[in-house]
């Protein structure tokens, strides 16, 4: 299975004459992107075709000092009111690619998880199911080390791909990853992009059996988790030691708490809801009032885990080139 460019290399110079400006859309809405259907407008928003379409963008996002943001399925991000300056590259229906080689599932970035799950239990490998519920992409999954049920992306990720503002294709193991709960080294380097990561087949098993386990992992995710659509999934992170989340904030008194349109759900403490019309300044506003008060009731320092768009992503400088 080999890339479509050389690991390491720079971005060739042969795909550079596309006009790829014509595809970019100005002022595009973002919230309808996102699964809490919040946010502003995308000053330049393009769908990347393929990793060609991707490096051609990125050299154009390097070469204008655009700051340059990565959007998946939305799921796990806040973006702000105001929107997002540059250029965003929305990945759902890009880097699709997914391919079975001997005991190595290989998935494009913008592979959802469910469907990552739902491939590997056809070909009759178990360790996926976990999967199964998550609202998002290959890409995201591995920056955030997504999980459920106790497991992660880490148990089971063998190697990525990973695209630099120099314009290269770097191949990273977990360790180089320094994976952990909900984070891992990515998150140092917002402007890395991972576009393809190989997965180990390692426990085979069968698809009914693996099938219906999945089920089970979605039926329980319901009964815990509000029918409400639009949120962004957990909020905070689990503190290491203690309690969990979703608890602290409901000893808090926070469950019902409204906000503007911004909620926190009565089904589980850690999710807000967006009833209507949120922006993020509410949701913003209701998680410091969280996070003030769990700390003044419980002593503990709730980190959250959603990413804000674009506080949390540090412009290219040209100390970064």
């Amino acid at each position: 299975m080999r890339p479509f460019f050389n690991y390491g290399d720079p971005m060739p110079s042969k795909i550079i004459p596309k006009n790829i400006t014509q595809f970019i859309l100005e002022n595009h809405p973002l919230a309808p992107l996102t699964t809490w259907r919040i946010g502003g407008t995308a000053a330049r928003l393009v769908v990347p075709a393929d990793l060609e379409d991707v490096w051609r963008l990125m050299r154009l996002a390097y070469d204008r000092g655009w700051p340059l943001f990565f959007l998946g399925r939305g799921s796990n991000v806040l973006i702000d009111d105001a929107g997002l300056p540059g250029l965003t590259l929305h990945l759902a229906r890009s880097l699709q690619g997914l391919e079975h080689r001997g005991d190595v599932l290989r998935a494009g970035a913008g592979v959802s998880l469910p469907r990552l799950a739902q491939a590997a239990a056809r070909l009759g490998f178990s360790g996926f199911e976990f999967l199964a519920g998550i609202p998002g992409t290959v890409g995201a999954g591995v920056r955030l080390n997504a999980g459920a049920e106790g497991q992660s992306l880490a148990g089971v990720l063998k190697r990525v791909w990973v695209a630099t503002p120099q314009l290269q294709l770097l191949e990273l193991t977990p360790a180089e990853l320094g994976l952990g709960y909900r984070t891992s080294l990515l998150l140092n380097f917002p402007h890395w992009l991972v576009v393809e990561a190989e997965f180990n087949l390692a426990h085979p098993a069968g698809p009914e059996a693996i099938r219906a386990r999945m089920a089970e992992l979605i039926a329980r995710r319901k009964t815990r988790q509000p029918a409400n659509p639009k949120s962004c999934g957990s909020v905070f992170k689990n503190p290491a030691e203690g309690p969990a989340a979703g608890w602290l904030i409901e000893a808090a008194g926070f469950k019902g708490r409204r906000l503007g349109d911004a909620v926190v759900s009565r089904k589980h403490a850690n999710f807000i809801l967006n009833a209507g019309h949120a922006t993020a300044a509410q949701v913003k506003a209701l998680m410091a009032d969280i996070q003030e008060k769990v700390w003044r009731t419980q002593g503990v320092a709730l980190e959250r885990e959603v990413v804000w768009l674009p506080e949390d992503l540090a412009y290219v400088t040209d100390a970064d080139r």
